[in-house]
């Protein structure tokens, strides 16, 4: 079923992207397929902000005009600060509902004196200070899993830490009351702040500023820690059937915590990597997966390709694959030479051989894409010649080869069983490779390789190179304008 029409809304910070982030490339190329409309958000006007502390405090705008004034010199307009400025006020009690004259009052010259940090995150950070001990920590958690997390999986690391200290900074006595109930308490607290919002099952922070601040809370010294900690206890506590919804949750913790020394750690540490980046390719995600590979990479011990080869062959491979895919070349060159200079067999270096030399054409160095080529088909004990023959050589050579085929009929073609030794297949997707590259520099190249194909397919069985290779055989036919030996091949 087709959708004729969609809308999708998106937004950012355009003070943090600039020409060559990768979200204006982006923006640019879907200018040229799709109509767009860019709206661009400014922080709130004076009379904005004057709306809105009248349809918060529910008195008439000609009333709150001197307050809002006040508001917004000192926030500037931003809705952000805006909010949180008109909520410290009402905690010191500088904005405050009167019984007596059933209406909402502020201390003027109290507003005038108070300073606002023009920082939001130092902002938050300080409204959070205010907040009990263990409601702290409760954020502080919530920001290292990222701005959201179900209560479910949340459950799983929140765990009281011994010798918390729990006194509180300013805030009303109201709070205190409160200090020691659990961590899901305090995080409805945080909800009553204006801090968190609650989304079905899921605690979210309402701003990525204040998950910034909650992190920024955090010593360095302890985040690794606590990192370490929330990956290590949702593994133990995850049901056997949840444990791969947590995967990424899992691996992203213990990749920010602390790295131990132990060689069992690391390993065990690499092989999630692994995992993880295995399923982030299964979901099309190649720069995720990447990044998890690399981590993997990162963590292997001394002498890794002696004691866990396997483990370091796969991590390396996939992320040279990942990487091409991510059209990081250099890196694809990078990889391949590790892998080239430890792999223990061709059968191991021949995915690394691909993804180099199609990292090599896809940054036109074809020629050196094709030289790689040819000395892995070395490397495969096929003969490539050498020096090239002349033109005449290869063509009578390639006219030779293909003619077995145009004589051949339906049932003799069908007859060719399937191809099954290992080297040869090999030899079979690399010297498509080259033919393809070879279009582009020397076609002789591609002659040469086209007629090893069809060698091969008649000597050793067909593969699916076979089909691509009478189908290259009969438009390379075709351009010597040889139409009716090129019908016939591609028949066959």
């Amino acid at each position: 079923m087709e959708t004729s029409n969609f809308l999708f809304i998106g937004s950012y910070r355009d003070n943090e992207i600039d020409i060559n982030h990768p979200l204006s490339a982006e923006l640019k190329e879907l200018q040229k397929e799709a109509s767009n409309t860019n709206i661009h958000v400014s922080s709130l006007t004076k009379e904005n902000v004057n709306e809105l502390i009248s349809d918060t405090i529910h008195m008439p705008q000609e009333l709150t005009i001197t307050f809002s004034d006040i508001v917004y010199k000192k926030t500037g307009g931003n809705a952000l600060f805006v909010t949180q400025f008109l909520r410290s006020l009402w905690d010191e009690g500088l904005l405050f509902f009167s019984l007596e004259s059933k209406t909402w009052k502020w201390d003027i010259e109290s507003i005038k004196r108070k300073e606002i940090h023009d920082d939001v995150g130092l902002l938050m950070s300080n409204k959070i200070l205010q907040l009990p001990a263990e409601c702290q920590h409760a954020m502080k958690l919530l920001a290292c899993v990222g701005s959201s997390c179900d209560e479910t999986t949340l459950s799983m690391f929140m765990r009281k830490e011994k010798g918390m200290k729990t006194k509180t900074s300013g805030k009303r006595a109201r709070r205190s009351a409160v200090e020691n109930k659990d961590h899901f308490l305090m995080l409805k607290l945080a909800i009553d702040e204006g801090l968190l919002k609650k989304e079905g099952s899921s605690y979210v922070f309402v701003h990525d500023q204040i998950q910034n601040a909650a992190y920024s809370l955090i010593p360095e010294d302890e985040r690794g820690r606590m990192h370490k900690s929330i990956g290590r206890l949702i593994m133990k506590h995850s049901p056997e059937d949840k444990i791969e919804d947590l995967l990424f949750l899992v691996v992203d913790q213990l990749n920010r915590g602390e790295v131990g020394k132990e060689e069992r750690e690391t390993t065990g540490l690499a092989k999630l990597n692994l995992k993880a980046g295995k399923k982030a390719m299964s979901e099309a995600t190649f720069l995720r997966s990447a990044s998890y590979f690399e981590a993997g990479v990162g963590v292997l011990c001394d002498g890794h390709w002696e004691d866990y080869y396997d483990l370091s062959l796969e991590l390396h491979s996939l992320l040279a694959e990942t990487q091409y895919c991510n059209g990081c070349f250099e890196i694809v060159g990078k990889i391949a030479t590790i892998v080239l200079n430890n792999a223990k067999s061709l059968e191991d270096k021949l995915p690394i051989y691909i993804y180099l030399i199609k990292s090599l054409g896809a940054q036109n160095k074809h020629q050196s894409a094709i030289e790689i080529g040819i000395t892995a088909v070395h490397e495969l004990g096929m003969q490539w010649p050498s020096p090239s023959p002349d033109k005449l050589r290869i063509m009578a050579d390639f006219v030779k080869t293909k003619l077995r085929f145009e004589v051949m009929t339906i049932d003799d073609f069908l007859a060719i069983e399937e191809m099954k030794e290992r080297n040869k297949l090999a030899a079979m997707k690399l010297l498509r490779i080259i033919v393809y590259y070879g279009l582009f520099t020397k076609q002789e190249y591609a002659l040469i390789a086209l007629t090893q194909m069809l060698q091969l397919t008649l000597q050793h069985g067909i593969c699916d190179e076979s089909c691509t290779t009478l189908a290259d055989a009969s438009f390379v036919l075709l351009q010597f304008k040889d139409v009716d030996s090129s019908k016939r091949l591609a028949k066959s």
